[in-house]
């Protein structure tokens, strides 16, 4: 017997044994699937239109254009400096000129820097305060699906078409704008 034909032979022993072990289904095992019932919420209706949400927005807009200022104030200043000392420049010899030149490259590094970290701050603090909203509408949503004998909650941009008595998406904003009208992001 060639080798590809024990290969064959072994193959065949080992998928019958499988069979035989796992055996045909057992009827207790095959149980029906609950009929699916299901509500549609549009999250991304709820979430923009949520008093939660535009809360969040305008205060992340008014520290963004708060740093922003201070952004601005900063590199003036630094320019300044920068501009300064183009003018002391045949005032200082080489040595010196070379050592404020590097101590102004470092306070502008270190500028970046701290901005950047604010920038990424700023981030984080949105991604909480964005996460406390949508735990809220988890909760809601797990709620209207037991207030309505639904087994499934699906976000509207999933389904093509979706039958307005499956869509409880007004019924979600107005239990999020009540349950949690603003939230206020902590720096």
């Amino acid at each position: 017997m060639s080798l590809q034909a024990r290969l064959a032979k072994t193959a065949f022993g080992i998928l019958t044994a499988a069979v035989l072990a796992i055996g045909a289904p057992v009827p207790a095992l095959a149980q029906e699937l609950p009929t699916p019932r299901i509500l549609v919420i549009d999250l991304s209706h709820v979430m923009t239109n949520s008093t939660a949400m535009q809360g969040i927005q305008n205060q992340v807009e008014e520290r963004q254009a708060e740093l922003e200022r201070q952004m601005q104030e900063r590199e003036s200043e630094l320019r300044k400096a920068d501009e300064a000392l183009s003018q002391e420049r045949g005032e200082l010899s080489d040595e010196a000129f070379e050592e404020r030149r590097r101590e102004l490259e470092t306070e502008f590094a270190q500028y970046q820097r701290q901005f950047a970290e604010q920038l990424e701050s700023m981030d984080e603090i949105y991604a909480e305060a964005v996460g406390e909203v949508e735990v809220e509408l988890l909760r809601i949503a797990d709620e209207l699906a037991s207030e309505y004998g639904a087994n499934m909650v699906m976000p509207k941009s999933t389904l093509l078409l979706v039958h307005e008595d499956f869509n409880k998406t007004d019924e979600a904003l107005e239990q999020l704008n009540k349950r949690r009208p603003s939230v206020s992001i902590t720096p």
